[in-house]
Formats: structure tokens, C-alpha cells, sequence
């Protein structure tokens, strides 16, 4: 085997050109819980959610847009507006080996802003989030974004605990079926932890039941 296919088997990011997805939805559709179906279905390396550059079931740089006390403070996190973690987050990209990154946000403004801000335009494809799910399970994360003010980092519990341990919620695992035609063992089960944002405390405040 000569060099350049050893290089190819070894690093098959190097030979394929560097794509930007993007995932669009409004705020409390799902997104994040459906990141991780997208990049599978789209042969995504790398995720970048709420300030966070995650690779599979890891946490690579960036930090958390909902660790954040205030909500202002969660939306400037979220779209890159501090210079540290621009920088940590520019330096995790070059670092890692990648050929298809997707950017998860409210609109395709915020999604340009971040591409442009992080270095990694052009925008090769945006996927809305009623491509990938269903209007049921829309409107149930929307319920339950409301009523209990969840959110979703998709990652294992234990990579929330070991950086936000005072958001973590709980964890849970959902069965990633393998496209068809391909073998019942390239089925993932993947975890994803839910969290409770600390700027989001005040809506469960106002809708909790008074007591007498």
C-alpha cells in the first residue's frame, strides 16, 4: 500500500472537502435532540451546539450556552460573542479531523454569524427541523420546553456532570437504527442528558402551583 492510500485509510477526512450543514428550528422544537440522528444520517464529524464543539459522545472545546446564569449571557455564549471561547473552539476545529460539521441554531441568521464568526463558511446545507421531525414531536418539546423548562446537551451524563454538574438533570438513551439495507449490528445506542438551565428557573417559578 503506497502512501497516500495508507493516508486515506488512516485519515479519511483528509481526502473528502470540508462541508458546513446547519440545523434550523425555532427555540424548544427538539434540535439538539435530534443532532445526533442528523449527523449520523449525514456523515457529520463534528456538532456545534449552544457554544459547545462536541465529537460523538464527547465535549472537545467551547463551553455551554446553558450554564449560564442569565439569559443574555446564554444567548452571547451560544453565538460565539466572547473572544475565549471563539479561540478555544477555532483551535478544537484545527485540531480535530473533519470533513462535515453541523451548526445547530435558531434561524439561518444566527447559523451565519456563528459559520462566519468560527471560519467555516460557506453554508453547504441547511436542514429545518420539520425535515427530521414530526409535527407530534415538535409540538411535545415545546410542551415540555414550557412547562418544565428542559433542555438537551447530546452528550453522556457523565461529560454534564464533569463540566455543568449544577444543570444536570437526567440522562437518557434512545436506539439509533441502521439505515436500510445496512447490518442490525450498525444499530447506536446513544445517551443524551437533559439539564435545567438556571436562567430558565424564573418560567417554572411563575408556573408552579401556589401553595396555601
Amino acid at each position: 500500500m503506497n502512501l497516500v492510500a495508507r493516508l486515506r485509510t488512516l485519515f479519511p477526512w483528509l481526502t473528502r472537502k470540508r462541508r458546513t450543514f446547519a440545523l434550523v428550528g425555532r427555540s424548544g422544537t427538539g434540535k439538539s435532540f435530534k443532532a445526533r440522528q442528523v449527523a449520523r444520517r449525514f456523515r457529520i464529524d463534528l456538532i456545534i451546539d449552544d457554544g459547545l464543539l462536541i465529537r460523538g459522545q464527547k465535549i472537545v472545546a467551547g463551553k455551554s450556552a446553558k450554564r449560564e446564569k442569565a439569559i443574555l449571557g446564554a444567548i452571547r455564549t451560544a453565538v460565539f460573542a466572547n473572544k475565549d471561547q471563539i479561540e478555544d473552539v477555532k483551535r478544537g476545529l484545527d485540531q480535530q479531523g473533519y470533513s462535515r460539521l453541523l451548526i445547530i441554531g435558531t434561524s439561518r441568521k444566527m447559523i451565519q454569524r456563528i459559520a462566519s464568526t468560527l471560519g467555516v463558511l460557506p453554508i453547504h446545507r441547511v436542514i429545518t427541523i420539520e425535515e427530521v421531525s414530526s409535527p407530534q414531536e415538535i409540538a411535545q418539546a415545546l410542551k415540555i420546553r414550557a412547562e418544565q423548562g428542559k433542555h438537551i446537551i447530546p452528550v453522556p451524563a457523565v461529560e454534564v456532570k464533569r463540566n455543568y454538574p449544577h444543570i444536570f438533570f437526567e440522562s437518557v438513551k434512545i436506539l439509533l437504527k441502521s439505515r436500510k439495507g445496512l447490518r442490525k449490528s450498525d444499530d447506536e445506542v446513544v445517551e443524551k442528558t437533559v439539564v435545567r438551565p438556571e436562567y430558565g428557573k424564573w418560567r417554572r417559578d411563575e408556573q408552579a402551583p401556589v401553595k396555601p
